[in-house]
């Protein structure tokens, strides 16, 4: 009986070992963050105050009670490019691996952008204002050329910018050796961006030009490749940052200034276009919302925020010019209050996610990656 359970146990140990080995090496992020219950939770609770954000944007014509809300959820995606970022520092470096996963990014959003550029053609814009390319670009030649500026400028919704910063973080991942060195470096270039966009936003009477502006902010890899690094240094420095008494102080003070910020600005510009995250505030507060987010989502650690969390870039792509088009559609019907826009904005979003996800069960595997994502 003693070899048996000498057996067993050695036979467990290796199948251990075996277990830990395959997870390390070959596991793609995705599969890891399912293996991990709060980080899938709190991919959820981000993706979720995405779709409420720009739900509530999108629906109230004045946002000015609104803004500590809005405040509260700005650093969403920044702790979404912090978690991507761990992601990749918890797996070995492939760079073949990833440039396969950069390729099946763009293929997955050449698929969604395309659809929203068609609906866009056939509604003939009168339901969807988030395409952006006649605006920024001043585009009125063929279809063609308009569809061509709209994919490989990542502008055709105002959400799809993410892709290419995604691409991008990515491709810069192969060369990271030791992200420790670099941090200091890409922290002190983010002040620097930060500072310029805070400086314009207080002292300017107009909003940074749209090309430009879009390239010192959503496009600016400077901005993103901060998180990014903090989220990828903590991975192989295996830290999990949780709130203390001195961080929770610093994330108040900051989210008073960030709303006051919010004020202003909106006030000047009746709009948070560009203030929302590239500001120095709001760099310094994704940092310390990464700790309140991370609790957060382990105190509402829910079965539907987890799916949502499994699924949040297929809801990425497709909430923004979808869910504003069945919102401005319907609203020429039915007349609800605000607030009842915005559940079922969410809602909508929800629901296309699962018929995407039901419909992708009977898709051969190379078309359900472009239309699901996984």
């Amino acid at each position: 009986m003693k070899g048996e359970s000498f057996a067993s146990t050695k036979n467990r140990t290796r199948y251990s070992r075996a277990k830990c080995l395959f997870f390390k090496f070959f596991t793609p992020f995705d599969i890891i963050l399912a293996e991990v219950g709060p980080l899938e939770s709190l991919r959820g609770l981000l993706i979720l105050f995405v779709l409420m954000g720009h739900a509530i944007v999108g629906v109230y014509r004045d946002l000015t009670f609104l803004v500590p809300l809005l405040r509260f959820v700005s650093p969403s995606v920044f702790v979404f490019v912090y978690l991507f970022g761990y992601s990749q520092g918890r797996v070995k470096k492939n760079p073949l691996k990833i440039l396969q996963k950069a390729s099946s990014f763009f293929h997955f959003y050449l698929f969604w952008a395309s659809l929203s550029f068609i609906a866009y053609v056939l509604l003939d814009g009168e339901y969807t204002n988030v395409w952006v390319t006649k605006r920024v670009f001043s585009v009125d030649d063929s279809i063609l050329k308009k569809y061509l500026i709209t994919i490989f400028s990542f502008t055709g919704s105002w959400q799809y910018y993410f892709v290419l910063v995604v691409m991008i973080l990515l491709l810069i991942s192969i060369f990271i050796k030791d992200p420790r060195k670099i941090l200091p470096f890409s922290f002190a270039g983010a002040v620097v961006n930060s500072s310029f966009v805070s400086f314009w936003f207080l002292t300017k009477d107009r909003l940074l030009p749209p090309i430009e502006g879009a390239l010192i902010t959503y496009l600016n890899p400077v901005h993103w490749l901060f998180p990014f690094l903090m989220g990828y240094k903590d991975a192989v420095e295996r830290k999990k940052r949780e709130p203390r008494k001195l961080s929770l102080f610093l994330y108040v003070f900051l989210f008073a200034i960030g709303s006051l910020e919010y004020w202003n600005a909106y006030g000047k510009f009746h709009t948070l276009l560009g203030v929302d995250q590239f500001s120095l505030t709001g760099v310094l507060l994704g940092i310390y919302s990464i700790e309140v987010f991370t609790w957060l989502a382990e105190k509402v650690n829910l079965s539907f925020l987890k799916r949502m969390g499994r699924y949040s870039f297929l809801l990425f792509m497709i909430h923004m010019p979808f869910q504003w088009m069945f919102y401005v559609f319907l609203d020429t019907f039915v007349d609800l209050p605000e607030w009842c826009w915005v559940i079922i904005m969410v809602v909508f979003s929800l629901m296309i996610m699962e018929i995407l996800l039901k419909l992708a069960r009977i898709l051969p595997k190379p078309v359900r990656k472009i239309v699901i994502g996984a």
